[in-house]
């Protein structure tokens, strides 16, 4: 009777490797925007940015904050729901993109050393995040030539989140023109898949809370025939997550490049235009059966105005559009337009943005963002 369970099990897990690819659901499983200042700029400026994310994208942007912070993001995590119909061996997937549940995202620190020994970084950050509720009224296994086995109300579960704990250092040079850093990530990861419905089958019924860890380097520059502009490079390793379960065995590493410009002068000198360009590469992660990684890579362009208002305050507005393709089967594309705009006073140790998303035919995106400088 056990062998035949496991049998059935394998043959409805089999099913799916066909299953799975025909489906439609968002891929945010290792490209998660966590919701910072930049997500309104298409999160272009991640990787030159010197603030509490830092410690998650680019550990150099921490050597050019001068003074103790702390920054916190809140956003919506995205989900999706599909309609299954068909059988389990051949179904047909229809998947809608919803906006989910809110939750804090982001949570980072900054402290200067004394004697200007560079900055460290603590931060929590939600790096990954996939949710799909599948529903299908019948949907049947083939298990002979008849044909004689099926499931009714199917519910179909899809479950991946990847926390990110990261401790960063980063330092400059005396000029100021070059940064490095370097940092840990810690990441805490629950994956979950099952099928529950009436049926004289084994449903897969699998989950697993993993753990992992890994190494970053970064460094950020401005060249000195270009003092305008900024650029970015950061490296993350794999991640082997601590699990005997197979459903989710390496988070891939990352490699990104990044660079902005800085346009003086606007407005009779009053305001700023900031252009960014990014790219973020995904490789060498592991796939399983229902959590397919191939190679992915990420593009993100973007603009910020900073408008002065009476030499009182800026309000910094942004657009942007993310490239976002799928990185494996079973998941689609979540390309998005991003707008944003931001409040900043004038010598003020704090700062507040909000962010909208504007993905491809799967709902929208919001998140806030908010940031103290201590004194």
């Amino acid at each position: 009777m056990v062998n035949a369970r496991r049998l059935a099990f394998v043959a409805v897990g089999s099913s799916m490797l066909t299953a799975i690819s025909s489906a439609q659901v968002p891929d945010l499983l290792t490209a998660f925007d966590a919701g910072g200042r930049s997500m309104g700029a298409g999160g272009a400026l991640n990787v030159v940015e010197a603030d509490t994310l830092s410690s998650y994208y680019n550990p150099a942007g921490l050597g050019y904050i001068g003074q103790k912070q702390i920054g916190i993001s809140y956003r919506n995590l995205p989900s999706s729901i599909t309609s299954i119909t068909g059988t389990l061996a051949n179904p047909v997937r229809t998947s809608a993109g919803q906006r989910g549940t809110n939750a804090i995202s982001h949570i980072g620190f900054a402290f200067p050393l004394n004697n200007n020994k560079g900055t460290l970084g603590f931060a929590y950050t939600i790096g990954g995040f996939v949710k799909d509720i599948g529903f299908g009224p019948q949907a049947g296994l083939p298990s002979d030539s008849n044909n004689t086995f099926n499931v009714t109300n199917l519910v179909e579960t899809r479950k991946a989140r990847a926390d990110y704990y990261t401790i960063g250092y980063g330092r400059t040079n005396e000029s100021q023109n070059f940064a490095w850093g370097a940092g840990l990530a810690i990441v805490h990861q629950s994956v979950q898949f099952t099928q529950t419905g009436t049926a004289p089958v084994v449903l897969p019924d699998a989950s697993a809370s993993e753990t992992g860890v890994g190494g970053l380097v970064g460094i950020q520059f401005t060249p000195k025939s270009s003092p305008n502009q900024s650029w970015g490079l950061s490296y993350r390793t794999p991640i082997n997550m601590k699990d005997s379960s197979g459903l989710y065995g390496q988070i891939p590493g990352r490699l990104m490049l990044g660079t902005s410009y800085r346009q003086d002068g606007l407005r009779g000198g009053q305001d700023f235009l900031v252009l960014g360009a990014q790219i973020q590469h995904f490789f060498d992660g592991h796939s399983s059966i229902y959590f397919d990684r191939n190679a992915q890579t990420v593009l993100g362009l973007g603009a910020e105005y900073d408008y002065s208002v009476r030499d009182e305050f800026r309000i910094p507005l942004k657009i942007g559009y993310v490239s976002l393709p799928s990185g494996g089967n079973g998941f689609a594309s979540r390309n998005s337009f991003t707008f944003g705009l931001g409040y900043r006073p004038k010598g003020g140790d704090y700062g507040i943005d909000l962010n909208w998303g504007s993905p491809e035919g799967s709902g929208y995106d919001f998140g806030i963002t908010a940031s103290y400088r201590f004194k």
